[in-house]
């Protein structure tokens, strides 16, 4: 047999390796992160995956560029986001537009939409009108507090819901009268991968029955199935609170200055992995070492000695020793990172409409059927045509009606919402709906 890494390496790099969901329809109503990171990676992993915007502006997430940078005119965030996605814009408020939306749903075996509690139904496509047509459905609804309870009609974005689960109470030191947000959407991206697991799980159920389901998933109980917390309460009487640099199930850990002003990352959670450090740092005291003020006591001493040894001095002792140990980086280094670029976390993607951009791959590594970036977010309405044309098999004259009556639009000459201003429309085939993206 081969070396066992090497193995390994080789199965992730195998040739003819097919799609887990190539066939899958799936069908989105979503805006910003929740609802959109759900087709996001369905469609990574072969499902056809077509998301419905409102003509003109589109998803409101187009515009939210970080600190109002865009790319050839794109929001990077959401051209990563909605990757892989066909983008078509029709005007829900038009009764002709409803129904089009409801034929699609007819086709779909996936629906997920993050909409107001209640809307999609007033539009005509909730689940019990759409389920009477297609009892095959796995139809997903996204929201803050649920789609039922007295909650059910407050909107919620990533911070809120950070803030009702009592995410954000744990945030921040205990001797300080300030909370903060985890950064990056934690609140977002969670609970939408929550909702991949039960779309993947419902549809291994109507492989069984033949019957689809529907999915209530809410942010902040999604949150809350993460933390301890709730439970150490009721036990014990007494609130976990805010932990700072300490974690009250592992000591000494933490992150720590070095000598030469980097940092460091350290946890141990076993006790030969204590005595491995205390090996480094003698007047380290075992005793119940998880009691809260022998926690600080401990991460007292390791801050100390880890104040005398620069970054690469620690790493290599740490390296010999089996401490879990790793360097805190920033962006610049996680990108200079060489096993990042090796293993496919970060990759250099080259899209048709806006150039090559370094973006994260596929969100886990499957040796029989990986997932895949084919394209990056498309205009508002970019797909139109070719949707139309192939779900629905209507034809050019019907479509440009469609585009007359205002059924059916594309987008405003807006950053994030348009495309390269050297786009060119005649030569685009995949926007005249005359060739598919992927060829």
């Amino acid at each position: 047999m081969t070396d066992y890494f090497e193995f390994i390496g080789s199965l992730m790099k195998g040739k003819g390796r097919g799609e887990a969901l190539k066939g899958l329809k799936v069908v989105e109503i979503t805006h910003f992160i929740f609802g959109p990171n759900i087709g996001r990676v369905l469609a990574q992993f072969g499902a056809e995956v077509v998301k419905i915007e409102t003509p003109g502006e589109g998803d409101r997430y187009r515009a939210a560029a970080i600190f109002g940078r865009f790319y050839n005119r794109a929001n990077l965030l959401y051209a990563i986001l909605n990757a892989n996605k066909y983008v078509v814009a029709m005007d829900a408020r038009n009764e002709k537009a409803r129904r089009i939306i409801f034929e699609l749903l007819k086709q779909a075996d996936v629906f997920v939409e993050n909409l107001s509690a209640g809307l999609v139904e007033a539009m005509g496509i909730g689940y019990d009108r759409i389920v009477k047509v297609n009892p095959r459905i796995v139809y997903v609804s996204c929201s803050g507090y649920g789609q039922y309870g007295p909650l059910s009609r407050m909107p919620s974005f990533d911070v809120a819901a950070q803030g009702v689960s009592s995410v954000a109470m744990k945030t921040g030191w205990e001797d300080v009268d300030e909370f903060y947000k985890l950064p990056d959407y934690f609140g977002d991206y969670l609970p939408s991968m929550i909702a991949i697991f039960a779309v993947l799980s419902a549809l291994y159920h109507r492989e069984k029955t033949g019957k689809g389901q529907y999915i209530d998933i809410s942010q902040c109980e999604s949150l809350m199935r993460f933390m301890y917390d709730f439970t150490f309460y009721s036990v014990t009487g007494d609130e976990i609170g805010k932990t700072g640099n300490l974690d009250p199930a592992s000591s000494p850990s933490g992150i720590f200055r070095t000598k030469d002003g980097k940092f460091v990352a350290i946890s141990i959670l076993t006790n030969s992995q204590f005595n491995a450090l205390r090996s480094l740092i003698p007047e380290l005291e075992d005793g119940n070492r998880l009691r809260k003020e022998k926690i600080k006591e401990l991460n007292a001493k390791v801050a100390k000695w880890v104040e005398q040894k620069t970054k690469d001095e620690i790493l290599e002792i740490a390296k010999k020793l089996g401490i879990p140990v790793q360097p805190v980086l920033d962006d610049k280094e996680v990108i200079e990172d060489p096993w990042r670029w090796e293993r496919g976390s970060l990759l250099k993607f080259r899209d048709r409409l806006l150039g090559e951009i370094p973006i994260t791959g596929a969100i886990v590594e499957m040796s029989e059927t990986p997932g895949k970036i084919k394209w990056l977010g498309r205009p508002v309405g970019y797909h139109n045509r070719l949707v139309l044309k192939k779900w629905l098999k209507m034809n050019d004259e019907e479509i440009k009606k469609l585009e007359e009556e205002g059924v059916i639009g594309y987008w405003d000459e807006m950053p994030g919402i348009a495309p390269p201003l050297i786009w060119s429309a005649e030569r685009d085939e995949v926007f005249k709906g005359e060739k598919d993206e992927e060829g």
